[in-house]
């Protein structure tokens, strides 16, 4: 039987923990209140999913296992990059279950797509069509015409909006008509993304230089998650980058649209606003500790970075989480 979720969230990792299953971890890049929204519907054989957010974040995505994903932005805001390439509304997102992906949304972001078990796919898929799907989960980012990509986000929709009144009607499901609707949702939006293909898998792959550019943020992103409690600079981000402050500031650029520098705080923040939605814990570091730890000279200097980044201050986080009165 169909389970409809709904989900509604203010806070980047309650949205990223929302669907069950998957193995993500959101990073808010920012200013501003967060807010998300989810619709999943779980079926017989995969589900189909829309997502919502409104700020520019960092998502680390990796969907369940032994699934394929199939996803098309629905609204995406210009400068987004998807597996270190530009998202547009023409793109065709495919996310290997088990795999991770990047996405940096530059601001509202709403996606639709569907996911189906690939033990569907022998018997949904002509060889021919398996063939080119395993090409472009190779891909994960692909460009199509305008006509396929609208056409593929109308049935999606068409589809999700089916199931829905479905759900909401209380008509009963049978697993055999949830794996018809998703093996017809899945067979259409292959077809359509075929046709619609605008260079191939063969020749949409990332140019040898940008996928450099990208492993040289992925490497500094790594370093800085690293050592978020240390006193690190610039310096040490291009010796673990390999690469030049120039080179670094650029790559930043290009696919994360902010600086190193930025970026870090960032990460911090986000890091700090974890570790006060845990402070139940009596382990957990005092707000002097997390000034600190951001390289802020006073808890001042901290909540004035905090409250520009979440709108909201350090104890109204506290207060939301119910730890203090």
């Amino acid at each position: 039987m169909a389970a409809l979720k709904r989900h509604t969230a203010h806070d980047v990792d309650d949205q990223a923990e929302a669907l069950t299953g998957w193995n993500q971890h959101y990073e808010q890049l920012a200013c501003g209140r967060f807010r998300g929204e989810l619709w999943h519907l779980e079926m017989q054989g995969g589900f189909l999913v829309r997502e919502q957010t409104n700020r520019q974040l960092r998502e680390q995505i990796a969907p369940p296992p032994d699934h394929v994903v199939l996803a098309m932005p629905l609204a995406v805001q210009p400068g987004s990059v998807y597996a270190g390439r530009a998202l547009d509304r023409d793109t065709l997102m495919v996310l290997p279950g088990g795999r991770e992906v990047d996405v940096v949304s530059a601001g509202e972001l709403d996606l639709i797509g569907l996911a189906v078990h690939r033990d569907m796919l022998a018997s949904t898929l002509a060889p021919s069509k398996r063939e080119w799907l395993q090409q472009a989960e190779n891909e994960r980012n692909l460009g199509l015409s305008a006509d396929a990509a609208q056409a593929i986000r109308q049935m999606l929709l068409a589809v999700c909006g089916e199931a829905e009144d479905r759900v909401a009607q209380g008509t009963p499901s049978t697993e055999a008509r949830e794996s018809e609707l998703l093996a017809m949702a899945l067979n259409q939006a292959v077809i359509l993304a075929m046709g619609g293909d605008r260079s191939g898998p063969q020749g949409s792959t990332i140019p040898r230089r940008a996928d450099s550019r990208l492993k040289v943020v992925q490497r500094a992103i790594e370093f800085m998650r690293e050592h978020l409690e240390q006193d690190i600079g610039v310096g040490e981000i291009c010796a673990a980058a390999f690469a030049s402050r120039r080179s670094l500031q650029y790559c930043f650029e290009e696919f994360m649209h902010t600086t190193p520098q930025a970026y870090l705080r960032a990460l911090r923040l986000n890091e700090a606003r974890r570790a006060l939605k845990l402070r139940a814990d009596p382990a957990s570091k005092p707000i002097t500790e997390l000034a600190s730890m951001l390289g802020c000279s006073s808890a001042s200097h901290f909540t004035r970075h905090y409250k520009a980044m979440f709108d909201e201050l350090p104890s109204e986080t506290l207060r939301q989480y119910q730890l203090i009165p």
